[in-house]
């Protein structure tokens, strides 16, 4: 490249009067290799350069007219970052521009061993070669190859290089392949809340699935009440979330279907009904329930309540509790009774029986899950992905009319021996909230 093209590239940005501001070169001056690039900071003073070298000393001087710049020492003034790089160019003062085509060039120059050769692999000519080649080596200020009648010979310090520019290489091409991999949704991290009635089965299998279908996608996930994931996933705090509808505020996030689900009936084992195929709600009027506390799940107890009134009765509530565990050890005590997904009891419970509600009653809650508008790609993969196997997540029903028959015989019996309401009442003395 000669100096007029490198002073058109400063003289665009910064404009010809620099040249007379500065007073150290002219425009149209050559200003040797344009390969080394950086130099100082706008505004700093020109008369000193990195590792304290002055522009005005008598070996930069020296040099700069050597290269064929043309220096005036009575004015050396604060320049233009251009202009002071294109002085940097013509000195080699500056750390050189590692390009993946000059790691490229030199990797198969190490290779072969020969320009000739090398300039092949890569499809150009020798010189242009040998002048890059030779560019590194005085950017670097390290001698990287013996040049011998055939060929050339790797210094110690040249195969170190080698190596290292390779390993350079490759990283490059690992980190561009990765990051299309993420911009297409097939790898990456997405943070993932689920409401605790969802981790028995439906969470699980949406794993198993993502592992087979996305291995390079790492899913986070985090237990919640429904009310903490709304407002984790608008914080950005998580990426996507399963709850059960109907939720209380969905304001600015998109909702999309997952499954459905019926709700049956746990009761203790040794209660009258724990042999029943299914049961109406109005046989229920009199039991006592433990429900879900309602800061938990405040829209799906409401919806209990209503189906219950429509029946003809109203609900009586014996005790909260925040999560289906704690509902589910209400119930094995044999203190009261619950309503819960029908895919709890998929899991089996050696002192809970449960039982199908008839069809004209049956109560059945949405599955969905929660994102941000325009979710990062992994989210919209995984979001296709649920759609896509959601007859697998769902998966068949569990509690059939005809009776749980999958479930485990009863454990726990209540001792015939000891009156059965003073046992019922020692175990009601207790309450969660």
């Amino acid at each position: 490249m000669d100096g007029g093209d490198v002073a058109g590239d400063w003289e665009a940005e910064a404009g010809p009067a620099v040249v007379a501001a500065a007073g150290v070169v002219e425009a149209g001056e050559p200003f040797g290799d344009p390969l080394t690039v950086g130099g100082l900071d706008r505004g700093q003073p020109a008369a000193h350069v990195p590792g304290g070298t002055s522009y005005g000393s008598p070996r930069v001087t020296s040099e700069l007219r050597e290269a064929g710049v043309r220096v005036n020492e009575k004015k050396i003034a604060r320049v233009s970052p251009v202009l002071v790089r294109c002085v940097n160019r013509a000195l080699g003062l500056t750390v050189m521009e590692l390009t993946p085509r000059l790691l490229e060039q030199f990797v198969v120059l190490a290779e072969e061993q020969h320009f000739g050769h090398a300039a092949r692999r890569l499809s150009m000519s020798q010189p242009p070669l040998s002048q890059a080649i030779q560019r590194l080596e005085r950017g670097l200020g390290v001698l990287l190859l013996e040049r011998t009648s055939r060929g050339v010979r790797l210094t110690v310090a040249g195969a170190a290089f080698a190596a290292d520019a390779k390993r350079m290489l490759e990283a490059q091409e690992a980190a561009v392949a990765r990051v299309r991999r993420i911009s297409k949704g097939v790898e990456g991290t997405v943070r993932l809340g689920y409401v605790s009635s969802l981790g028995y089965w439906h969470l699980p299998r949406l794993l198993a699935v993502a592992a087979r279908e996305l291995p390079g996608v790492r899913l986070d996930v985090r237990q919640r009440s429904s009310a903490e994931l709304c407002e984790q996933v608008r914080q950005g705090v998580a990426d996507l979330a399963l709850v059960r509808l109907p939720v209380s505020d969905l304001a600015g996030l998109e909702v999309r279907e997952a499954a459905e689900e019926s709700t049956v009936l746990a009761v203790p084992c040794d209660h009258p009904l724990a042999g029943a195929g299914s049961v109406p709600l109005a046989r229920l009027r009199d039991e006592e329930f433990v429900t879900a506390a309602q800061p938990a799940m405040p829209r799906i107890g409401a919806l209990i309540e209503d189906a219950c009134r429509k029946a003809g009765f109203e609900l009586r509530t014996r005790a909260q509790a925040e999560d289906l565990t704690s509902m589910l050890g209400y119930t094995a005590a044999g203190v009261c009774v619950c309503f819960v997904p029908e895919r709890v009891a998929a899991l089996g419970h050696p002192m809970i029986r449960f039982v199908a509600i008839e069809g004209g009653d049956r109560l059945v809650t949405t599955v969905a899950a929660l994102s941000r508008p325009n979710a990062d790609p992994a989210v919209a993969t995984l979001l296709e992905l649920m759609e896509r196997h959601r007859p697998e997540i769902e998966g068949p029903a569990t509690v059939h009319p005809r009776g749980d028959a999958n479930a485990p015989d009863c454990g726990h019996q209540m001792s015939s021996d000891a009156p059965s309401g003073s046992a019922v009442r020692d175990r009601r003395g207790a309450s969660v909230e």
